[in-house]
């Protein structure tokens, strides 16, 4: 009977030391590499939940569940908001899956496809914002060529300290088959005693007209056996054959056994049990060539949206002309950029919505092309004024400070007019009294 080996992981610097299921290792390498393969150049980083058990001053890990990103900010694994928000409903409703029962939140994982087995910045706020017991773990993968991957843990240390620019002790995920079981030590069954077991016995038939052996070396050898046991039954002494004739010569006492055949239908299988795990060998173990990743990034900001990218890399220096595939909404518009466009890194663009996907496409003089996506959510911009609402705001404002023209000559008047009643009634006074 095979048994699963369990993986350690413990350093004399952190008071916490990790056991961990290679069934939990492999189903983290199938996560990676799904991500790996999501772009054609460099993919994109993953992230899981890890649960199992905690014995003082060990963590065991059993199980693993995915954590959403919606990649926002590009690739990496970098939290949004609604990231955020998705991560604490799942930490929350974990206690009610039937699967996870009896566990509990060990740390999570990360994959680092761009970087080395570290703790970025991104990584220590989600690991000090959710996962902040001083037994809880984390663990950075790095996948490398031919998806051979390597891993640390990080761990909270004594004092409460914590270790970021590298693992202490780093390992690499054991094959998928090999490492997995071990075989139990071959015993083989004991060898009979042949010391308790009487010689074979030849009969023959003697009644007349017969000319027949019977070759009892291999059936009768229980029943010799019975026979011998005391008070079973008369010894049978054999009857010597006629020396004269030839037909009657002893036999060898044992009978050789004959040949086992081979069964062909097991060969069969086996041919293809083998022919599948050499392709499966071939799509996992072969390394594939590696292309320098763009960089594409977006970032917003008082509703433009900035799409940056390495003007350094390899396949944008190399580029002599490229585009940017913008799709805003319902809205898609193809922007071509010339090679010193690429070589300023970045466009800006005025966005619509809030959910916009941009793709970055560079093609070198030998027709070598590269492609890049990264996806933006977020709110939609404040709404645009149009040239029809600027005139009418202009024209009222006209009409506006019209009225207010007509207002103040109208008070002047009434001034002037209250001015020139007074100096009449004046007027008529002075006539009456003479």
């Amino acid at each position: 009977m095979s048994d699963v080996k369990p993986g350690r992981w413990a350093v004399p610097e952190c008071p916490i030391n990790v056991e961990y299921s290679l069934v939990v290792v492999d189903e983290i390498r199938r996560a990676v590499t799904e991500g790996v393969q999501k772009l054609s150049r460099g993919g994109i980083e993953v992230g899981g939940i890890l649960y199992g058990i905690r014995e003082a001053e060990t963590v065991c890990l059993l199980a693993t569940r995915p954590i959403v990103c919606e990649h926002a900010r590009g690739p990496a694994f970098q939290f949004s908001e609604n990231d955020r928000a998705a991560l604490a409903t799942q930490l929350q409703q974990s206690a009610d899956d039937p699967h996870l029962a009896g566990f509990t939140c060990v740390g999570w994982f990360v994959s680092h496809t761009r970087t080395g087995i570290q703790l970025a910045e991104s990584d220590l706020e989600i690991y000090n914002s959710f996962f902040p017991e001083p037994w809880q773990v984390t663990l950075v993968v790095r996948p490398g060529r031919g998806m051979n991957m390597r891993a640390g843990f990080f761990v909270r240390e004594f004092d409460g300290a914590l270790r970021t620019e590298s693992s202490y002790l780093e390992f690499s995920f054991p094959d998928r088959l090999g490492a997995l079981f071990e075989r139990a030590p071959r015993t083989d069954p004991p060898a009979p005693d042949r010391r308790s077991v009487p010689p074979p016995t030849r009969a023959m038939d003697t009644r007349p007209g017969t000319d027949i052996r019977i070759d009892t070396a291999a059936s009768a050898v229980p029943a010799l056996e019975a026979y011998a046991a005391p008070g079973a039954g008369p010894e049978l002494e054999p009857e010597p054959a006629p020396a004269h004739s030839p037909r009657y010569e002893s036999p060898p006492l044992f009978a050789a056994s004959a040949a086992p055949k081979k069964n062909w239908v097991w060969l069969v299988v086996w041919a293809l049990v083998l022919a599948g795990l050499s392709m499966a060998a071939w799509r996992y173990f072969v390394p594939s060539p590696q292309v320098e990743p763009i960089g594409l990034t977006l970032a917003e900001k008082d509703g433009v949206l900035q799409v940056q990218w390495n003007h350094s890399a390899r396949p944008v220096m190399a580029a002599t002309r490229g585009s940017l595939q913008i799709t805003d909404g319902h809205q898609a518009r193809t922007i071509p950029l010339s090679a010193a466009d690429l070589a300023s890194g970045s466009f800006a663009y005025q966005r619509a919505t809030g959910d916009i996907e941009v793709r970055l496409s560079v093609e070198s003089s030998g027709g070598t092309k590269v492609q890049e996506g990264s996806r933006y959510l977020g709110t939609a911009p404040p709404q645009a004024k149009t040239e029809d609402t600027q005139a009418l705001e202009q024209r009222r404002d006209q009409l506006q400070q019209e009225v207010d023209r007509l207002r103040q000559q109208n008070a002047q008047q009434n001034t002037r007019i209250q001015q020139l009643e007074r100096t009449v009634r004046i007027l008529q006074t002075r006539l009456g009294q003479k």
